[in-house]
């Protein structure tokens, strides 16, 4: 188990206050014939001072001034996101990580590894039951076996 040093106090039950990314990276070809691809990271700042920075493998923390680019989604509008409380932060199915917020919405870099990384907002319920019920917590990684509206 890897040690994860997220403030959970100043997380969970947080609110969402703002959405943005980084700039693009430069065009890599991230399979041959297949590209150029160009990512960027993912910020979801909290009204607790905590901004998150969403990988698809990973969460860490960042600060607002790396947010160069306005928030933007793939699935539920940003203006949809914002005041919205963190329950919980997870591990998918395949060990994607997902930010809760209630409701049952969950962010997630949604990297496909050849054209970029949107980032993703939907509900749960995209998520099949049995893909649910391999969820795991971020900082425990016990599973998950509900949700926190």
């Amino acid at each position: 188990m890897s040690v994860i040093t997220l403030p959970r106090d100043r997380i969970i039950g947080a609110r969402v206050t703002r959405i943005g990314h980084s700039n693009y990276s430069t065009p890599e070809f991230a399979i041959e014939g297949i590209g150029p691809a160009s990512f960027r990271s993912h910020f979801i700042a909290l009204d607790s001072g905590v901004v998150l920075d969403l990988f698809t493998a990973e969460i860490s923390t960042s600060v607002e001034s790396m947010m160069t680019m306005s928030g933007e989604t793939q699935g539920i509008p940003v203006q949809e996101l914002i005041g919205r409380q963190v329950t919980a932060l997870v591990r998918d199915d395949v060990y994607s990580s997902l930010v809760i917020l209630e409701n049952h919405i969950y962010l997630r870099d949604a990297n496909d590894g050849v054209y970029g990384n949107p980032l993703l907002a939907g509900f749960l319920t995209d998520y099949s039951d049995e893909a649910r019920s391999q969820f795991i917590d971020y900082w425990t990684e016990a599973r998950i076996h509900s949700f926190a509206n």
